[in-house]
């Protein structure tokens, strides 16, 4: 299973929330810098979050395109892809495949155009907490996670990241459900929120997660270093 580093950007600044709230958590500085120093360490992997974008205040599309320079060999991106034409420009700026999450609750014309035309470079994030899928920024429900995950299955799409909102940010532990997600899907699995230890990883390696996104336990130094276990 593959270690990917996350670099959240708000106001050209990388940022490390807990559970998605402003203001909380770390100010990590220059986001291009620390991707560069991420690249450096030997990660060929990083997932990007535009929280600017994903809150409708702007957007970090600079920082972006500068990461998309460094040399990775997959740069992902995420927040407030809500068109089409927002995920192709994402794409003509370098970043090789796009991370969705509302916009198949809330535009599902626009939605099935991207997972017809762009579907093998798109990944779904269902965020969820105690079961629900949370949508528009974590306050609105989705419905409930399994079928969720059954209408989402009529999609061809790269794959699905189980990002659980309930520790998000926080290291607190992996949701330990995760596993009886996994199997109602098809495609590349990733997770999200959480991890603490080198342990969580273990599990969800054994849960049939892919790929595991890290944060909070990444900057903090306890998974530093850990690119695949």
């Amino acid at each position: 299973m593959k270690i990917v580093p996350s670099i959240d950007i708000s106001e050209g600044k990388a940022v490390k929330r807990i559970k998605g709230i402003k203001n909380s958590g770390l100010i990590l500085g220059d986001p291009v810098k620390i991707a560069e120093e991420i690249y450096s360490e030997g990660y060929d992997f990083i997932h990007v979050v535009d929280l600017d974008s994903a809150e409708g205040s702007g957007n970090n599309e600079k920082e972006i395109s500068l990461i998309a320079k460094i040399g990775f060999d997959k740069i992902e991106v995420g927040g407030g892809i809500r068109s089409y034409d927002k995920a192709n420009k994402l794409f003509s700026l370098g970043v090789t495949d796009i991370v969705i999450s509302t916009l198949p609750f809330t535009n599902l014309q626009e939605f099935r155009k991207i997972s017809t035309e762009l579907g093998n470079k798109t990944m779904i994030s269902i965020d969820y907490c105690n079961d629900v899928v949370l949508i528009k920024g974590w306050k609105e429900k989705g419905g409930k996670i399994s079928d969720v995950l059954l209408q989402l299955s009529k999609y061809d799409v790269e794959g699905i990241i189980f990002t659980y909102v309930c520790n998000e940010g926080t290291k607190l532990g992996i949701d330990e459900n995760v596993g009886k997600y996994v199997n109602l899907i098809k495609g590349i699995k990733g997770y999200a929120g959480g991890i603490g230890k080198i342990e969580d990883l273990q599990d969800l390696k054994n849960k049939g997660i892919d790929f595991a996104i890290v944060g909070m336990s990444f900057y903090s130094g306890n998974l530093r270093g850990v690119k695949v276990v």
